[in-house]
């Protein structure tokens, strides 16, 4: 009996992972088109564009989707991760393992639920998720999917030893597995000391590279994704950053003939990378493990404030809708500062709030540009740039958490406009909020409405990176936490 007919018995016929792998089936699951989804909207949340400023879309409730959500936010985050971590092997998962509620695994529930014959909401409960565990554990046994450290370095991948049966060495020194054909690789890597993520990142995004497809990128200030193809492969990388050290590196390489096999298990390997793990090196942490049920405290809602005057800050509305004390930061350690006197900038979707913080915006404004960069601040406060295709009025950009107020500027360094709109982060692939198209407020109409001069200055065709950009505007975006909604 073949190694994948044993997978296809262990995981349940016709269900999960391995089932897919074996079933030959045309229709495209979730796991199977990773590339397609990293590079275009999902069906249902992506191909929506956001509701344009000042309006709020119709949002049907499904009771079912509220229900799974209020369950599933109930227990405890690790107890949250382990099920996407099995939902990934025994219910087409595509996501990441974050913790975070969404379509996706308000989906996979449902599909074990029915696989399982279980009611619907029924999946959460106590011998559900023991039942889901255990299906889980037998996927990953089916493949020898193991968590693997590197000595050197301590960092942590899973490998699926039954199909990458040969271990080496790679270029950089670090571990390297492949299939008996070496048409699949998976390298770890200590980058060099003189590495940084944006060089690396242009280098690795660089369109003149001939015979490279770039099927999806997204560059942050602790990590980058990049995924794409040539004419006989395709290839995944993440390389993440400490701050404090060389950086550290996942790259994922395979045959376009093996893609039907190793496309699904991209997901379940990129989720399972940790390049500084917490744990003690050499142990891989528990996958059964089971924490008691605790009520999770409910997350502060952020935005991103611009800076346009001594007094003067602009946010989204719609992230900050209902609340009555603001607080901003100039960086995530720094001390907060309370923020006033919130009043609304009709037809905008923004607010103004009056407080004396960071540097008022020095850039000139554009009328119009074709691509740019998309920088705003996170959930953390950290400053973060990412890609935006800029057409109609609208950006297409991979918008993240406290992303609604995000500005929009053109490769050399001019203001083209700022995104109102609440960022969708609900669904995420690999990790990767997927790229979705927001309206965008242009540069000039938001002068006007703040009642501001645009900043004087002569215009430049210099293309800047993208880190430089977000340093040209750092002072100028602050982090904003609604401190009370009452």
């Amino acid at each position: 009996m073949s190694l994948w007919k044993k997978g296809f018995q262990a995981a349940r016929p016709g269900f999960g992972l391995v089932a897919t792998l074996l079933s030959g089936r045309r229709a495209l699951p979730a796991l199977a088109i990773l590339p397609l989804l990293l590079a275009a909207p999902l069906p249902g949340q992506a191909q929506a564009p956001a509701p344009a400023p000042g309006q709020a879309a119709p949002k049907p409730v499904d009771p079912l989707f509220a229900a799974a959500e209020k369950a599933y936010l109930a227990l405890d985050i690790e107890v949250r991760k382990q099920i996407q971590r099995d939902l990934i092997w025994v219910a087409k998962f595509p996501g990441t393992t974050t913790g975070d509620f969404g379509p996706l695994t308000f989906a996979a529930l449902k599909r074990f639920e029915e696989a399982e014959k279980l009611k619907p909401g029924e999946s959460l409960s106590e011998p559900a998720r023991r039942r889901l565990a255990e299906a889980g554990t037998r996927a990953r046994a089916a493949l020898g999917f193991a968590v693997q450290t590197d000595k050197s370095s301590s960092m942590q991948v899973g490998i699926p030893l039954k199909l990458l049966t040969k271990f080496g060495t790679n270029g950089s020194g670090g571990p390297r597995w492949q299939d008996a054909g070496e048409k699949v690789t998976v390298d770890l890597s200590v980058l060099k000391p003189e590495d940084t993520l944006p060089a690396l990142f242009e280098k690795g995004t660089d369109p003149k590279v001939q015979g490279r497809k770039i099927t999806y990128k997204l560059l942050r200030p602790d990590f980058f994704v990049i995924s794409g193809e040539t004419d006989k492969g395709k290839f995944f990388r993440r390389v993440a950053s400490d701050g404090k050290g060389p950086l550290r590196a996942l790259s994922i390489g395979y045959d376009k003939t093996m893609a039907a096999t190793i496309d699904p298990l991209v997901v379940a390997i990129a989720a399972s990378f940790d390049p500084w793990p917490a744990a003690k090196p050499g142990t891989a942490p528990a996958e059964t493990a089971r924490p008691p049920l605790v009520a999770a405290a409910p997350p502060r809602r952020r935005a991103t404030g611009l800076v346009l005057g001594p007094d003067l800050v602009v946010t989204g509305e719609a992230a900050l809708a209902g609340c009555t004390e603001f607080q901003a930061r100039t960086a995530p350690d720094a001390a907060p500062l309370a923020l006033r006197n919130p009043r609304k900038l009709d037809g905008t979707g923004l607010i103004a709030l009056s407080g004396r913080i960071g540097k008022p915006l020095a850039l000139p404004f554009a009328a119009a540009a074709a691509e740019g960069a998309l920088i705003q601040r996170d959930a953390e406060g950290e400053l973060l740039v990412a890609a935006a295709d800029l057409a109609g009025g609208k950006a297409s950009t991979s918008l993240q958490d406290g992303g609604a107020g995000a500005i929009v500027l053109d490769r050399s360094g001019q203001l083209v406009g700022i995104i109102a709109a609440s960022p969708v982060t609900k669904v995420r692939v690999a990790g990767i909020v997927p790229v979705l198209s927001y309206p965008m407020l242009p540069a000039a109409e938001l002068a006007r409405a703040a009642g501001i001069t645009p900043p004087a200055g002569g215009t430049t065709t210099m293309v800047k990176s993208g880190a430089e950009l977000g340093e040209l505007v750092r002072p100028a975006l602050v982090g904003i936490t609604c401190a009370s909604d009452r």
